[in-house]
């Protein structure tokens, strides 16, 4: 009997993706089954959560099923097997997915560079937990005090996923929040570094550009919702929904491998 399937779809994001990144689910019928498969065609890692109302199927795998799939790849989610081939069967399919593998594990002794030049040293204007903007998501960010048009490296290497560099102005206004030029980093563990408030026109380098630790990405600015110039920082990984955590991050410092402070000034080595 000829196979009856829906599939709907839905996108959460914990940032805006680029118009060509997209997931595709799709099936295949083999002889005595359907495979359901995914293909995440972005540079980073991606986790469906998938949903299937079957009538008169059984499923490989438990449903609902949530997976991650790895850049540009595809995987079989689950396969379908008719019970009862007599009977009408079919299938309906609805998914979401997200940027980033919830399953990501970042290594908390992993050292990262400063990311500013090689012997230069810059406050931290806004540190963990700070007043102004680093609470809840954002909890564990830092924010380095530096002059317009600073040159920014890669404090950890990488794949450039996402960037924005359109923007010309920032403020204090809540209206600049979703108005900063920036750059999306993913690393080899599925978590993501992003640098944030660059100046108009501030980006160097492309999207699926592979990265060293130390390359220069882009120059400090003052756009999005920022009192001044400076460059906001942080690493995050996503969780089930389509949301995300920052977490805490270890720097080489003159002052040996540690948390930054607010407040304290450290040079990069």
């Amino acid at each position: 009997m000829k196979l009856i399937s829906i599939i709907t779809a839905l996108l959460f994001v914990f940032t805006s993706f680029q118009e060509k990144h997209t997931v595709e689910v799709f099936n295949l019928e083999k002889e005595s089954s359907i495979e359901v498969h995914a293909r995440n065609n972005n540079p980073f890692p991606v986790t469906i959560e998938l949903e299937i109302d079957l009538t008169n199927l059984n499923s490989s795998k438990r449903l609902p099923l949530i997976q991650a799939i790895p850049p540009e790849s595809e995987v079989k989610l689950t396969e379908l097997s008719v019970q009862k081939r007599a009977e009408r069967w079919g299938f309906n399919t609805s998914y979401r997915y997200y940027m980033g593998s919830i399953f990501a594990d970042h290594n908390d002794n992993f050292v990262y560079r400063l990311p500013y030049r090689l012997g230069t040293d810059y406050k931290i204007a806004q540190g963990y937990n700070g007043d102004f903007s680093h609470s809840g998501q954002l909890a564990y960010s830092i924010d380095f005090d530096l002059p317009e048009g600073t040159p920014i490296y890669s404090a950890r290497s990488g794949v450039v996923v996402e960037l924005q560099e359109d923007y010309t102005e920032g403020g204090s206004d809540k209206f600049y929040e979703d108005k900063a030029n920036y750059i999306t980093i993913v690393h080899n563990d599925g978590t993501f570094a992003e640098y944030s408030h660059l100046r108009h026109n501030g980006v160097s380098v492309n999207v699926g550009q592979r990265v060293r630790t130390g390359q220069l990405i882009g120059y400090s600015g003052a756009t999005g919702y920022a009192t001044g110039p400076h460059l906001h920082f942080h690493v995050k990984k996503a969780v089930k929904g389509g949301d995300f955590i920052t977490i805490p991050t270890k720097f080489s410092t003159q002052n040996g491998t540690i948390q930054l402070r607010e407040g304290e000034s450290y040079k990069a080595l």
